[in-house]
């Protein structure tokens, strides 16, 4: 789908995105929106539908970091779904620019019977490294991670503040251009996100765009300089951190 032009230092183009989710549908149904196929559905009852997303535009540059805020319901997980490519809009068009690595559910894309040191081989070989940049990059997760001896237990065994501290370190080991995080620090303590600051620092000084979905208002301040407020699936703020966050929890509460 054609979007609108855009220099290379944007990262995400936006472009009156709408997406529709079918409620109470079948197997067969569920698997054909997920495809955008639902116009095959032919004589099969039409379940209704729900506008996740209502007309939304925004752009967000190389190195931005944006915290999308919002109510449960509001938007922000099928904004970030659209985004890594796991569904496509109903209509409207979206552009993204880089090589995007998301961190959207807890234990997603680990095994959960291997152990801390097998998963983050095999995410690290999945991302297509070299024999070289392997090892570097296993040695930089081990560091950070700092799970010593418990990386050779099964991932399942882990504690969510563990599981968060492995996803994260793989994730960033690979220096992506885009990364999403949705929730997952929240499981980590005082600590871990003091980490994370730093090394979400360290890639945003090197081009990276972070886009943050937290229901933690200091986490966004901490993290975010920009911030998105969808409310209904629409936009209802994109601007400055601080005055929209104020806004937001003076409107909550």
């Amino acid at each position: 789908m054609s979007v609108r032009a855009r220099d290379e230092s944007t990262a995400v183009v936006f472009d009156h995105v709408s997406k529709r989710y079918l409620l109470g549908g079948g197997p067969r149904q569920l698997l054909l929106e997920a495809f955008g196929l639902t116009p095959f559905l032919g004589t099969v009852r039409k379940p209704e539908e729900f506008l996740a997303l209502d007309d939304v535009t925004f752009d967000i540059r190389r190195g931005e970091r944006v915290g999308i805020i919002g109510r449960n319901g509001a938007g922000k997980t099928t904004l970030l779904k659209l985004i890594a490519g796991n569904y496509a809009p109903t209509s409207g068009s979206i552009r993204v620019n880089g090589c995007v690595q998301a961190l959207m559910i807890m234990g997603q894309g680990f095994h959960p019977d291997y152990t801390g040191r097998d998963n983050i081989n095999a995410s690290l070989q999945y991302n297509g490294l070299s024999r070289h940049e392997l090892k570097s990059a296993f040695e930089d997760v081990v560091d950070f991670c700092e799970l010593g001896p418990f990386l050779g237990q099964p991932f399942k065994t882990y504690s969510s503040g563990m599981q968060a501290r492995l996803m994260f370190a793989v994730a960033t080991a690979i220096k992506p251009e885009i990364l999403i995080i949705d929730e997952v620090l929240g499981a980590g303590d005082a600590y871990f996100l003091a980490k994370s600051k730093q090394r979400i620092e360290r890639l945003v000084g090197s081009g990276c765009t972070l886009l943050l979905v937290s229901h933690s208002m200091a986490q966004v301040l901490e993290l975010c300089a920009r911030c998105v407020w969808l409310d209904g699936g629409r936009v209802k703020a994109d601007g400055e951190a601080f005055p929209i966050v104020k806004a937001y929890e003076e409107a909550m509460y």
